[in-house]
């Protein structure tokens, strides 16, 4: 009682019933708290608790302040980081070196997602290095397996926070941080931070070096395919790897993939962009493949780029976010050397005019579009077939003045390859393929002879898939065996090849038949005239339907032919009219003004007689 007295000694005196020794009211309050059984002592003991806490936590306030000084101190002074986006190329080198060297990127604290729902290119490249799971199986083209007989699996990502790793001795801290705002059909962004302990980032720069040098060398024996990523502005993705092709799986004519590869090699020669620079001309080249569907265009594509090591980035122009700005920041955020892809140009839809809905061909634009009497047939031909096909072609906002200021205006892209492909050369621009732009096409047709001998050859080269092809194969050696696997491989090749009518099957049609026989050649040669037979007739049919739709096709172009002429003749009978009434009111108005001045000197005349008359008579 003595110590409470002593920090509150007047309410210890009211309470005690002391009025001299109490502050005023205090012998009122204490007698009311008295009179309903409240012992007045209690709130000297929460009054002195509450002290008590508030001077704690005012110390440890100060004490976390200081703290927080001291640390930023030690991070500003003496440690080193470095920070990655997740959208940058460079968290996909941390996130598979972490992986390769058996770090761990997981934790007790994880996000679930469904790996089938992330949208985003970028986050499906680093997806299977971001959380190490039991399941984490990865299939033979380095992707993981997103689903299992039940559905999609899931995907444990490891939670926002710091966690640790040693490497090389040396102890490295890693703060995962997450974006708040993004859209929530991709995965966030994450702001990924590196910490080493001291002054200097040596340690830090060796770790992001030899994460990006290991990086590339994985993905040196693959092809890299990027893809426009759906953001704003589009941007390319960091590129999804592709199992190499060989140039020789793309059964075409000899000497077309002879003189492509040698242009192609020779452009990327190192002294060719200084020959390109002396000579003043832009260092770009194009190619243009063109012809039927399912011959191979694509497929060459991708065994081109293996075989000169380039990355791919595919480009669609009939993307909706797709327009002429996106289009050239797209050309300039490419590397110096790489392909540009773009497939079925003809289908793009782009216009010479600006605006959204144009197209390439501008008479597509309008069934009712007013044509040129000046135009030849051949013009006329080509412009009815184009309407044809309208219905076929799907809208754009990108124009041809903005597409061919990507291709080569003065600001366009140096060192890269572009290659269009279209099923219909006859419908594009002129200005589109023109020298230049264009420096090379290849024809795909249908299969010849020497194609189709190829597609035989390419599906049965792998003795290790036809165990059964030469029976006895335990009694001769290696080389006696292959070189009697070959001598029959090129008899049925040469017997197929013999047996197939040539130019009438693209070559996906023919290797789509072997493949449904490709454990067993002589079986697919046993069931050969069934299948065409049936694919004979289906062909024919085609063809007579074509036939009739390219007569139907000349004598519209042809009533558009007579049309134009009548018209013509109209006009010109018209113009003809026109200029006679003009001269016969120009005669008309010149014969008026002749009498018109003949009646003036008439009235002259008569006037200056008059003048006379009356003068003489005055005189006389």
């Amino acid at each position: 009682m003595e110590a409470i007295s002593a920090v509150l000694p007047g309410l210890t005196a009211s309470a005690t019933g002391d009025p001299s020794e109490g502050f005023p009211g205090g012998q009122f309050m204490g007698n009311m708290l008295a009179s309903i059984g409240f012992d007045p002592s209690l709130l000297v003991k929460i009054s002195v608790t509450i002290t008590i806490f508030a001077s704690m936590f005012g110390f440890l306030s100060n004490a976390w302040e200081g703290i927080s000084q001291m640390s930023r101190f030690f991070s500003e002074n003496f440690i080193s980081s470095a920070t990655i986006r997740s959208t940058d190329e460079a968290y996909v080198y941390i996130m598979r070196f972490l992986y390769a060297h058996n770090i761990s990127t997981d934790s007790r604290l994880f996000g679930v997602t469904c790996r089938r729902n992330q949208m985003n290119p970028n986050y499906r490249e680093h997806a299977k290095w971001n959380g190490q799971d039991a399941e984490n199986e990865v299939d033979g083209d380095g992707f993981n397996i997103v689903e299992d007989s039940l559905g999609p699996k899931l995907k444990y990502n490891a939670a926002p926070g710091f966690s640790h790793f040693w490497y090389k001795h040396r102890l490295f801290l890693m703060q995962r941080k997450l974006k708040d705002d993004y859209y929530g059909f991709e995965e966030p962004e994450v702001d990924l931070t590196l910490i080493s302990i001291g002054r200097s980032p040596l340690a830090l720069r060796c770790l992001l070096e030899e994460a990006r040098a290991e990086y590339l060398r994985d993905r040196q024996s693959n092809t890299l395919i990027h893809t426009i990523v759906a953001s704003y502005p589009p941007n390319w993705s960091v590129g999804y790897p592709r199992p190499p092709r060989s140039l020789d799986s793309v059964i075409m004519k000899k000497q077309d993939k002879e003189r492509l590869l040698k242009d192609m090699k020779e452009y990327l020669a190192p002294n060719t962009v200084h020959w390109y620079h002396k000579h003043g001309l832009p260092y770009r080249r194009g190619y243009l493949f063109y012809g039927l569907p399912g011959a191979g265009k694509t497929s060459l594509t991708m065994a081109l780029a293996c075989e000169l090591n380039l990355p791919i980035y595919c480009l669609s122009l009939a993307s909706t976010m797709m327009s002429d700005d996106n289009l050239l920041g797209l050309f300039g955020k490419l590397p110096k050397r790489c392909i540009v892809l773009m497939e079925d140009i003809d289908s793009a839809g782009i216009d010479k005019r600006p605006g959204p809905g144009g197209r390439l061909y501008t008479a597509l634009t309008s069934q009712d579009e007013e044509d040129d009497d000046e135009d030849h047939a051949e013009d006329i031909r080509k412009r009815e077939e184009r309407k044809k096909l309208q219905l076929f072609k799907s809208e754009s906002t990108v124009t041809l003045s903005g597409l061919l200021n990507a291709i080569d205006g003065i600001s366009s892209h140096e060192g890269r390859i572009l290659i269009m492909t279209t099923n219909y050369r006859q419908l594009l621009d002129d200005a589109l393929i023109r020298p230049g732009r264009v420096d090379m096409e290849i024809k795909f047709e249908h299969a010849d002879i020497e194609v189709l001998e190829g597609i035989f050859r390419g599906v049965y080269a792998d003795p290790d898939d036809l165990p059964d092809f030469i029976r006895g194969k335990e009694k001769m050696t290696d080389e006696e065996y292959m070189r009697r696997y070959h001598e029959k491989l090129n008899k049925l090749a040469h017997e197929f090849a013999s047996r197939v009518p040539s130019g009438k099957f693209s070559p996906a049609q023919v290797q789509g038949y072997l493949l449904g026989h490709k454990s067993d050649p002589e079986e697919a040669m046993d069931c050969l005239d069934e299948w065409l037979e049936s694919k004979v007739d289906e062909i024919n049919q085609l063809e007579e339907a074509e036939k009739k739709a390219k007569e139907r096709l000349e004598r519209a172009a042809e009533r558009k032919i007579k049309e134009l002429q009548k018209k013509k003749k109209e006009r010109l009978k018209q113009e003809r009219q026109e200029k006679e009434e003009e001269e016969e009111e120009e005669k008309a108005r010149k014969e008026k003004e002749v009498e018109a001045a003949a009646e003036a000197e008439k009235e002259k005349r008569n006037k200056g007689g008059l003048g006379k008359w009356l003068v003489r008579r005055d005189t006389s």
